[in-house]
């Protein structure tokens, strides 16, 4: 495995942060009822690139997605108002009953024939993730015919699930990959409980304290069992890659502990990755912008401008400086 070194990809994202233009582009996302009284203020982290921004639709909050990137600017407002209110029980019911309306139908196709990036919430947070996410598939993304889409799934906590349920989610993710790139992202924690649940390990088996050597054991394991083009595992300290033809390690700038389990971190990640992907950047150059607009916007709890991305970059390449420094001094 690779051990990436972090200074040259943070010099490259000083040229890029400064250079890059996402006018054309949007993004959409669910926006916080105190950030819509502020339109100024996102929650997506993405307003330094002077990307165009949206609020996510009900009825593609309710589908499990969390953001998407769009080509250019797309009208939401038959999506938008489409009466998707329904008691929780009989939502996955009412969801999959519009899955058969064809009207609903081609408006959905329509947003995503223009979409780059499709981040999805966590797998096991979502009532009939499975049920809606393969028939998002089946009925809208497959009839389109696009093979070019990023998309960016996380499991969540998988331990309250059934083996067969965790089973079925994973061929489901698996399967979005015959119509474009597929990232799969889990904690370490997230990591350890799939694995225990693929290899039958008991349900509420304490997790012991694994060797670096375990844990890559294990992740591998979970990257062979699936047909994804990468597998994202980070801990405080690193964030590690699977893929086909290249496997690394980057060392990540350690953050608080409040801001590692924010509500929004995952989404703060999810929009500089995103920001990555349309700059069409490498993976490592996407990822750790993905932790710089995730690491800058819980710094500063608002959305980073351009200058404060500037800073964080550079503070974490000072941090590396001075690590380097005391190595040396250690030797």
């Amino acid at each position: 495995m690779e051990i990436k070194n972090p200074g040259p990809i943070l010099t490259d994202l000083l040229s890029a942060v400064h250079g890059f233009n996402a006018a054309d582009h949007v993004y959409v996302s669910s926006i916080t009822s105190e950030e819509q009284l502020t339109p100024a203020a996102s929650g997506s982290s993405l307003s330094a690139f002077d990307i165009k921004e949206s609020p996510l639709p009900d009825i593609l909050n309710i589908l499990g997605i969390r953001s998407l990137t769009l080509n250019s600017v797309h009208h939401l407002e038959t999506l938008s108002r489409l009466n998707v209110a329904a008691p929780a029980t009989a939502m996955e019911k009412r969801m999959r009953e519009f899955f058969k309306d064809g009207e609903v139908i081609k408006d959905l196709q329509s947003i995503f024939s223009n979409c780059r990036t499709i981040a999805f919430d966590d797998w096991a947070t979502i009532s009939g993730a499975s049920v809606l996410w393969d028939g998002l598939l089946t009925d809208v993304i497959r009839p389109l015919g696009k093979i070019d889409l990023e998309f960016i799934f996380y499991l969540g906590d998988p331990a309250k699930k059934l083996s067969f349920e965790v089973d079925e989610a994973l061929d489901i993710i698996s399967a979005f990959s015959l119509h474009g790139k597929v990232t799969f992202a889990l904690d370490e924690n997230e990591a350890i409980r799939l694995w225990m649940i693929l290899n039958g390990v008991q349900p509420g088996t304490e997790i012991v304290e694994q060797s670096a050597a375990d844990l890559k054991k294990k992740y591998i394991s979970i990257f062979r069992t699936m047909n994804i083009t990468r597998l994202l595992i980070y801990s405080a300290n690193d964030a590690i890659l699977y893929a086909d033809d290249q496997q690394f390690v980057l060392s990540r700038k350690k953050v608080d502990y409040s801001i590692e389990i924010a509500s929004d971190a995952r989404q703060n990640f999810i929009a500089g990755y995103s920001i990555g992907v349309l700059l069409q950047l490498d993976i490592g150059h996407c990822i750790a912008l993905g932790l710089i607009v995730f690491g800058s916007h819980g710094e500063l709890k608002s959305s980073p401008e351009r200058k404060d991305l500037y800073a964080y970059i550079r503070n974490w390449i000072q941090d590396l400086e001075k690590s380097a420094g005391i190595q040396l001094y250690q030797d």
